[in-house]
């Protein structure tokens, strides 16, 4: 079996919610809901039992909280790897041959610089560790779901691709005004995620399935296979619990329009039991998988995307090395403060994008990084890095929050580079003087 060889030939079915399925079989407030795996194994093999017998084809294993981080607020991180471990295995004896078992990974809820503390690196080795443990427990899927920052799911990403060979399904949870918190449609979502080799987009959680019609048409427009997982519609409080006001079969109705939009691989989120995905199966069943053409042909930071077609007429504003003195002494000093002063001039003007060229005998390899670190705080265009260094380029294009246009001297080392972060050489298009 090969999910990537099934997901392109018909829809799959995902499995619905963890969290109220334990809240059902005793899980008390205050649990850590994933210890489960290894001190109530039985009961949570029942939970993956019931979504394989309700139709689902790849179900999720209990290990969405299992990070380091969360894990230590309950005292648990001496038990990292046994909890991941134990989530994927269980739910592969459940699965058998009968379908797929993706290991669920979510945020590590904390805020990224420089909002938050949480570094790159820390990010970085946080979900490594994690893809590491439920890799050896046998997952056929990395899944990452509930991400609200597509800058997180970035780094997510590359832990997952850098530390195994599975294939990898990113899914972003949206407001109800169609953006992350951070700001970031699903287009530009889906663009990033795909250039840096994620093999499926998703949505899921955020609200019930009338508000992910927009996000499924927005995806299917892209041409990209993904999955959809939303909530058993807007929860209400009643007698101090949360209370899901969708029916199982309104919820299914949902399904068609998600796959004639071109998802293959349709679940539920918060708030759905078995009962949603049995009709949820009997949907897709029979549904055939639709397909459109492949359209992802642009530049993007977190927010803003630029077509290739685009980038040659569109007014483009440079941080230069070359062009300023004052920038120029600063940075071969390793003061890259002054990139303040200068993203604020170009926010005053109405550039479309914003050129980066630091390349100088003499400098820092990282410098670049660290420009555009600074610079993207404050610029929310696409970049453009200008440089013939290839481990500069690395080293700024990992760290970039989109998907970045280049401009350099081709050769094999820089087209490994560009290929494995999603920029894209933009040289033909422009030049230093336009």
């Amino acid at each position: 079996m090969s999910f990537l060889n099934d997901i392109e030939k018909k829809v799959m079915v995902f499995d619905g919610s963890m969290g109220i399925m334990l809240q059902s079989k005793g899980l008390e407030v205050g649990t850590c809901p994933e210890e489960w795996n290894v001190t109530h194994p039985d009961k949570v093999k029942e939970i993956y039992t019931a979504y394989r017998d309700a139709g689902a084809n790849v179900i999720q294993s209990n290990t969405f909280q299992s990070n380091l981080m969360k894990l230590s607020e309950y005292g648990l991180q001496d038990k990292h790897y046994d909890i991941n471990f134990a989530g994927v295995s269980l739910a592969k004896e459940v699965m058998g041959d009968n379908g797929y078992v993706a290991a669920s990974i979510g945020p590590l809820g904390k805020l990224l610089e420089p909002f938050g503390e949480l570094t790159f690196e820390k990010a970085y080795n946080t979900f490594k560790e994690q893809v590491v443990a439920v890799a050896s427990g046998g997952a056929d899927i990395i899944s990452f779901e509930t991400f609200t920052d597509v800058s997180e799911m970035r780094i997510a990403l590359l832990a997952a691709k850098e530390n195994c060979n599975l294939p990898v399904i990113c899914s972003i949870s949206y407001e109800q005004n169609g953006r992350t918190l951070m700001g970031s449609d699903p287009a530009v979502c889906a663009y990033i995620l795909h250039s840096l080799g994620a093999d499926m987009i998703g949505t899921n959680c955020s609200f019930g399935p009338e508000y992910m019609i927009r996000v499924a048409e927005i995806y299917g427009k892209t041409g990209l296979n993904f999955s959809i997982k939303p909530n058993a519609g807007i929860p209400q409080t009643v007698d101090g619990k949360l209370v899901y006001d969708e029916t199982p079969e309104k919820f299914a109705k949902y399904a068609h329009e998600f796959i004639q939009n071109g998802a293959r691989l349709v679940g539920g989120c918060c708030g759905t039991r078995p009962e949603f995905i049995a009709e949820t199966s009997k949907v897709a069943s029979e549904s055939n998988a639709v397909s459109f053409p492949l359209n992802v042909d642009f530049i993007t930071s977190s927010t803003k995307v630029i077509s290739f077609e685009d980038i040659k007429r569109t007014a483009m504003g440079w941080i230069d090395i070359n062009m300023e003195e004052t920038l120029k002494k600063d940075l071969m000093a390793g003061d890259v403060s002054s990139i303040t002063d200068t993203a604020m001039d170009l926010m005053e003007e109405d550039y479309g994008l914003i050129a980066i060229d630091v390349d100088v005998p003499g400098v820092d390899e990282l410098l670049l990084s660290h420009v555009v670190k600074e610079a993207q705080t404050y610029l929310k265009q696409p970049f453009i890095l200008k440089s013939d260094n290839p481990k500069s380029l690395e080293a700024a294009l990992r760290i970039y929050k989109g998907r970045a246009g280049v401009i350099t001297k081709a050769s094999d080392c820089v087209d490994e580079i560009l290929y494995k972060y999603g920029a894209v050489n933009v040289g033909g298009f422009i030049s230093n003087e336009e």
